[in-house]
């Protein structure tokens, strides 16, 4: 069990995940960065943080303590150093997370090990196949290169979707 669990604005998962990981303390922040690195509509910024308030008031009517710093017409203060800042101040040293889609923001996040933070990440429930899974799927190697079909076939014995005993039904895996 961690001291503090990161939610980020794509990780609204059910309750259930936050139980089951017992988590007790989480931090969510609004951040103008997140909200512009790709171009979006103002629509949809607006939806997504309606949605980050949602879930931070389910947490709270869940009676899960939540940290939540909503986003400011100042805004200086950038994710990490928000994040580092309450660490200091509530004495942190360990921090769960999902496991991050955005590869620079988790870069950014993996700069907090350099303040001597424990970081934990969990498999997402975002997708049926862990990251984990995927790369024992997709060896490293230059020859031959792993293809979609490949993936797609991994996917069908494992799910059992249209097979039986791990061979197509039909004959063929694809069409």
């Amino acid at each position: 069990m961690t001291d503090l669990h990161v939610v980020l604005g794509n990780q609204l998962f059910p309750l259930k995940y936050i139980k089951k990981n017992k988590i007790s303390t989480i931090f969510m922040k609004e951040d103008l960065r997140l909200c512009t690195y790709q171009k979006h509509h103002k629509q949809k910024i607006i939806l997504f943080l309606s949605a980050m308030r949602s879930y931070r008031d389910s947490l709270i009517a869940n009676k899960i303590k939540v940290h939540y710093e909503e986003l400011n017409i100042d805004n200086s203060i950038s994710y990490l150093d928000s994040l580092k800042s309450y660490i200091k101040k509530n004495k942190v040293k360990s921090i769960s997370l999902f496991d991050v889609e955005d590869k620079w923001f988790e870069k950014e996040l993996n700069k907090i090990r350099k303040v001597g933070i424990e970081l934990v990440y969990i498999d997402t429930p975002m997708f049926i196949t862990k990251t984990s899974e995927f790369v024992k799927m997709c060896p490293q190697r230059k020859k031959p290169k792993y293809k979609m079909t490949d993936f797609y076939i991994s996917q069908r014995k494992k799910l059992g979707i249209l097979c039986e005993n791990d061979t197509p039904i039909g004959g063929k895996w694809t069409y």
